[in-house]
């Protein structure tokens, strides 16, 4: 199971008992996350800590899990296959900017690809991805923003799921 890549410091929410190993499940945590749900997710794409509420800390392990990450995948993989069809064999609801997802098909595979690793991935990168499926407002997956746009935040969002290295640590050589 991928880690939450915030690390909690001092003075974060803190969920030491000895009885548990992730954020407090409780039915009021859960009910405040899920009326939170969006809010939530727009905080940790903008890159809030994780360790800064349980319930950001539910959220974020709930974005990094390898169930979501292959649901969102799979959602890629689809976005592109219908990018290829012909408009009126697609049966979407939400009709997404064709040009757009196949000018970004190689940054989108290659997010497909990180998605489906076996390494961990940052709770915020995961966060970047949600956003751009499901926000049919503003996500140049769907709205027709200036040509680039849409691969250019593929790209962004790729760059977010790679961890921060632990203070100490030396990063990998690429």
């Amino acid at each position: 199971m991928p880690t939450i890549a915030v690390r909690p410091s001092l003075g974060d929410y803190d969920n030491s008992d000895k009885n548990t190993t992730g954020p407090r499940r409780s039915l009021g945590l859960l009910v405040k996350a899920a009326l939170r749900r969006h809010a939530l997710l727009s905080d940790l794409a903008a890159g809030a800590p994780a360790g800064l509420s349980p319930e950001l800390a539910l959220r974020a392990s709930k974005l990094v899990s390898d169930r979501h990450r292959h649901r969102l995948a799979n959602t890629l993989r689809r976005t592109i296959r219908d990018a290829h069809q012909a408009t009126m064999a697609r049966a979407n609801i939400v009709i997404i900017d064709r040009r757009a997802v196949i000018g970004a098909e190689p940054e989108i595979e290659a997010l497909i690809e990180r998605l489906e690793s076996d390494r961990p991935v940052a709770a915020q990168g995961m966060a970047m991805v949600e956003l751009m499926i499901t926000d049919a407002v503003e996500s140049p997956l769907y709205d027709y923003a200036k040509p680039g746009t849409l691969r250019q935040q593929v790209l962004a969002t790729t760059i977010a799921l790679e961890l921060e290295p632990e203070a100490g640590e030396l990063p990998l050589a690429a």
